[in-house]
């Protein structure tokens, strides 16, 4: 089976976020919120056995809320040996300005803080999510903060309608003003119901600017260079000193002769979709 990943779903009781877009928000959430060690164990010794070797951790919520948790699974990683040699951590930034926090991470092996926003210019980021006031941050100085503390910044765009006024040029170059070292641009998802979450994708998902960014990229005068494709189908250009990855399938439906990952949820079994419980694995 090739899979390309591994994500660790963190439990959490909501999340300090109502990111408006939020795609956890949007399926009902029933899974048991227990830590059974060995379960967990056993499920990341299958996918090592099946030649993954990238672990992202994540959450419905903000994964740092369950500090706890985050404490278990390093136990877990150092007993087995620090079993994924790439670990990457998706956030909205909001509790990763604590010492603390950043040392939680530390313990996990973490490589890589995958932050992810939706206005880089900072204007409307945080409404957006609809982040507490007192967790609200500047971008470009939590930017500064995780580089400094040694970690690979991958910027994942969600790209709202705040984006088509700018040019692929300005995207870029903002992009490496805040420091990424990789940037993925995200397409919104949304479902066919009537959610809140749904609504507001279909009015604020950007129109143009993604297929512009393509075309800048990969097209044919594109400023980019190829470096490698993903099992998943998608391709990595190089451009300006930063990887780029356009992420059409964030969901993962569209490729049925790879999974782009697999996916330990909170009652410690393994799934091939979020949104799927029939996806069960085992």
């Amino acid at each position: 089976m090739n899979i390309q990943s591994i994500s660790i779903v963190v439990p959490t009781k909501g999340c300090v976020n109502s990111c408006k877009f939020c795609v956890s928000r949007m399926h009902a959430n029933d899974y048991e919120r227990i830590f059974n060690k060995f379960q967990i164990q056993k499920r990341i010794k299958w996918a090592v056995m099946n030649g993954v070797n990238t672990c992202i951790i994540t959450g419905t919520g903000e994964a740092l809320q369950n500090k706890n948790f985050l404490y278990l699974l390093s136990e877990i990683f150092s007993e087995l040996e620090h079993p994924f040699p790439n670990v990457e951590f998706q956030t909205t930034g909001v509790l990763l300005t604590a010492v603390d926090n950043i040392q939680h991470l530390k313990s996990l092996g973490v490589n890589t803080i995958s932050l992810s926003v939706s206005d880089i210019y900072d204007d409307f980021n945080m409404e957006i999510i609809s982040a507490p006031p007192s967790l609200r941050f500047n971008l470009k100085e939590l930017c500064i903060i995780i580089k400094n503390e040694g970690f690979n910044l991958r910027l994942s765009l969600n790209m709202t309608k705040y984006y088509d006024d700018a040019t692929p040029q300005d995207l870029i170059n903002r992009c490496k003003y805040l420091g990424a070292d990789q940037v993925t641009f995200r397409k919104l998802y949304s479902s066919d119901d009537n959610s809140e979450q749904s609504q507001w994708v279909k009015e604020n998902a950007c129109v143009k600017i993604l297929d512009e960014v393509r075309e800048f990229i990969k097209g044919k005068n594109g400023k980019g260079t190829l470096l490698y494709h993903l099992p998943f189908g998608a391709s990595v250009y190089s451009i300006n000193g930063m990887s780029t990855v356009i992420d059409d399938d964030c969901m993962s439906k569209e490729n049925d002769a790879a999974l782009k990952y697999v996916i330990l949820r909170e009652n410690g079994k393994l799934y091939a979709r979020w949104d799927d419980e029939g996806s069960l694995i085992f």
